[in-house]
């Protein structure tokens, strides 16, 4: 009978200790994102903790024009964040026996002119470190041996698994989003999008100026579309081994020879497989953010307390200092950091 006592006093303890935290979690956000400011945050944040919301936010607009406000199936674009799910497809198809990692290009896509298609690899092309510059330019470096952030390699890449699976990029995409759960996410191409945000670009005056998006230009490296809650489900189900067998997730989340480089939000950041470990963190965190013309996004996830941070907006403050751009996203992870 003691130990029944002890048991539900400290479940009891541990319960009252948790609506705390997520009573001050939520007042935190709250404050930050319904601040009067001349640039008020525009757009969805979602904190997930093992599958449960903890906080969920929707504001602004999707369209200033229309007055349509941002809701739960809101939609944007998510830019780099595309480039994780692409490289699960890759994996997937490399777990099938289609393909393998170190396997010279070539073997794939047998018209590109350049001879370096002989010597780079779909490593290479994963983790930026392949020095293409154009498909009929020589490299810029030795494959392998330094990083360059881009988005012409993970064009390749979805050239590549339309070759080993017989299937259109899109449709490989649908079928994974469709695995996941994810009913508001798209490839571009497949038009099936029915509630995408509008992106938007401040003027001088800070004033939402319009931006015309380029819709499946590079899909596969930043062009992908999806909501705040799936991206969740796309954690959940990516980080709780529903995609990929444990041995290739650590594959892809383990950091790569000379893949790194100096991120804006994270500091110094190692690259893995369409994701990133930054190195200067008290809590061990994987995380990608996103740009495309309008939207500014970012998907962190905590391993060790399997909390994921989902910030999406469909305002960029300034395209030529993104440091402001990602304002309120650092401020969101800064507070959620506060309760690892």
């Amino acid at each position: 009978m003691t130990r029944r006592i002890l048991f539900l006093i400290a479940f009891l303890s541990a319960f009252s200790s948790s609506f705390a935290q997520q009573k001050n979690l939520s007042r935190k956000l709250d404050s930050l994102l319904t601040a009067n400011t001349k640039t008020p945050f525009n757009g969805v944040v979602v904190v997930s903790r093992g599958g449960k919301t903890l906080y969920s936010k929707a504001a602004g607009y999707a369209s200033f024009e229309n007055k349509q406000p941002v809701n739960w199936d809101s939609e944007f674009i998510i830019g780099s964040i595309s480039k994780q799910i692409t490289a699960v497809i890759v994996l997937q198809e490399m777990e099938k026996g289609h393909l393998q990692l170190n396997d010279p290009i070539h073997k794939y896509l047998p018209d590109l002119p350049e001879k370096w298609a002989d010597t780079v690899t779909i490593h290479h092309l994963l983790t930026h470190t392949h020095g293409i510059t154009a498909l009929d330019k020589p490299l810029a470096f030795t494959p392998g041996s330094r990083f360059a952030y881009g988005f012409i390699s993970y064009d390749l890449l979805s050239q590549i698994v339309e070759k080993t699976s017989d299937r259109t990029f899109p449709d490989l995409c649908m079928a994974l989003f469709k695995q996941c759960g994810m009913q508001h996410s798209f490839h571009p191409r497949t038009k099936q999008y029915k509630d995408l945000a509008q992106g938007y670009t401040l003027d001088k005056e800070g004033q939402p100026q319009k931006e015309e998006s380029i819709l499946d230009v590079f899909a596969a490296a930043g062009g992908l579309i999806s909501s705040g809650d799936d991206l969740v489900r796309w954690n959940n189900s990516l980080h709780g081994g529903k995609l990929l067998s444990d041995k290739t997730y650590r594959l892809m989340i383990a950091p790569k020879e000379n893949a790194f480089r100096e991120h804006l939000t994270f500091g110094t950041i190692d690259y893995g497989y369409g994701i990133t470990t930054p190195r200067h963190t008290t809590v061990p965190e994987l995380a990608m953010t996103g740009v495309a013309p309008g939207f500014i996004s970012m998907d962190v996830y905590f391993p060790g307390s399997k909390t994921s941070v989902i910030v999406l907006e469909n305002i960029a403050r300034n395209m030529t200092n993104l440091k402001q751009s990602f304002y309120y996203h650092e401020q969101v992870l800064e507070i959620v950091k506060a309760i690892q």
